[in-house]
């Protein structure tokens, strides 16, 4: 499976090429993306410039996950565990970041798409492709 981060989906949101053709070179049927990231994309849209298109694109692009996995207790004790090491090791990631990989770990993820590769770089069990 290959998780998706929030900084993709806004790029798509933002009809931007490079992410879009990105994501369609992927194989739809493994993508998947964590609540985590809902959280963050939502937030933005009510936050910044509220579009109810942008809200139905929004719901519409999420349909098209094969998971949109939750955060659960497996998902919370990842993403604990993933954040503790990297703080132990200064170098500790933002509290949602750690979210979005703890779920999409818990759940079989091993590959993360993202415009933000330095914030999930040193988590050694994920491989993640920069857009």
């Amino acid at each position: 499976m290959i998780g998706v981060d929030s900084s993709i989906i806004i790029d798509i949101l933002r009809n931007n090429q490079i992410a879009v053709k990105k994501l369609s070179n992927l194989p739809s049927d493994e993508l998947c993306t964590s609540e985590a990231v809902v959280y963050e994309v939502m937030f933005g849209i009510f936050a910044f410039n509220y579009m109810e298109e942008r809200l139905k694109q929004f719901k519409a692009l999420l349909d098209s996950f094969a998971y949109v996995f939750p955060i659960d207790r497996k998902s919370s004790l990842k993403s604990a565990e993933i954040n503790g090491k990297l703080s132990a090791s200064g170098k500790m990631i933002g509290h949602t970041d750690a979210l979005i990989a703890g779920s999409l770990m818990a759940n079989g993820c091993k590959m993360f798409v993202t415009r933000n590769a330095k914030d999930f770089k040193n988590i050694a069990e994920f491989e993640v492709i920069s857009c």
